[in-house]
C-alpha cells in the first residue's frame, strides 16, 4: 500500500505557519520548495529545497545564523 500524496500547497500553508518570516512557493516547473526571507541587516536570503525537510533544516539554520 503506497502512501497519499500530500498536496504542495497544503506543505507550503504548513511551512508558512511554521515560519511566518518567509515567503514560501511551490515551483510547478522545478518540483522545488522555495522561500525568500529579508534580515535584521536588509539581505534578502533565498532557499531552494527539494523536499519540504530539507527546507526546513535550511530555514532553520539560516534563521539562526540572522544576525
Amino acid at each position: 500500500m503506497s502512501e497519499p500524496q500530500i498536496s504542495p500547497t497544503v506543505v507550503v500553508r504548513a511551512l508558512s505557519a511554521r515560519f511566518p518570516k518567509w515567503t514560501i512557493w511551490w515551483g510547478e516547473a522545478t518540483t522545488h520548495y522555495w522561500g525568500m526571507s529579508r534580515r535584521r541587516d536588509g539581505l534578502l536570503v533565498h532557499i531552494e529545497a527539494r523536499s519540504a525537510q530539507e527546507f526546513v533544516q535550511r530555514a532553520r539554520e539560516i534563521d539562526a545564523d540572522t544576525p
